[in-house]
């Protein structure tokens, strides 16, 4: 088969697994393992392959293992990334992998405002692969992604603009719920975001099976 031919495939996995199937998450890494060796200088194999890590992450109950596929895909997708930065399929799937980790323990928010601010700004949602998600959806997400960490202005002017621009009744009321909560706070503000997603993990492991471990995880 093409390279067309078994990225369609993919591509198809890689839906279903985003929706749960956990099946389909491996299947797809395997084929993707495979395309990779196959097709070396593909950067978008390259992302959906970080994107896949993270959904294998995901379905991961060892919290180190958890850890380690996570780190492991968004090492893909940031290389992806630099490999084509201007490629808006590759920002997108950074960008909506990244958006739905916690800014806490992955400090990564930041690149979501990256990539959803360059998708908004080159108004490559009009057409081709991602008309599907529009800007309005975008645009919210990068609001709330602004809020976590505290840029409540960037927040407020993204939620406003989509207040006055929808028809939609109950997307405005959520809206305005959304502005209601940053009324009174500073312009910017200060969040803690310093425990890393290891040392959350790592303590927790500790815990459970005594300090042994945690030494043999920080020697590592």
């Amino acid at each position: 088969m093409t390279f067309d031919e078994r990225f369609h495939k993919i591509i198809s996995l890689y839906k279903e697994g985003a929706k749960g199937n956990v099946t389909a998450v491996q299947e797809a890494n395997q084929l993707l393992e495979l395309l990779r060796l196959d097709y070396p200088d593909q950067p978008l194999a390259e992302a959906y392959h970080g994107s896949i890590m993270l959904l294998i992450a995901r379905d991961k109950t060892n919290p180190l293992e958890r850890f380690k596929w996570a780190k492991n895909g968004l090492k893909l997708l940031d290389s992806a990334v630099a490999a084509a930065p201007h490629d808006s399929r590759i920002r997108y799937l950074r960008g909506r992998s990244v958006y739905r980790l916690p800014e806490k323990y992955f400090q990564r928010t930041r690149t979501v405002i990256e990539d959803y601010t360059f998708l908004i700004d080159q108004r490559l949602l009009q057409e081709g692969p991602l008309k599907a998600f529009n800007n309005s959806r975008l645009t919210y997400e990068l609001g709330e992604a602004y809020r976590r960490i505290g840029r409540n202005e960037d927040a407020a002017r993204c939620w406003t603009m989509l207040e006055q621009e929808t028809q939609d009744p109950e997307f405005r009321k959520l809206l305005r719920l959304k502005l209601q909560s940053l009324e009174g706070k500073p312009a910017i503000e200060h969040i803690e975001t310093n425990d890393s997603i290891k040392s959350v993990l790592i303590g927790r492991t500790a815990r459970a099976v005594g300090n042994v471990l945690l030494n043999l995880v920080e020697k590592k």
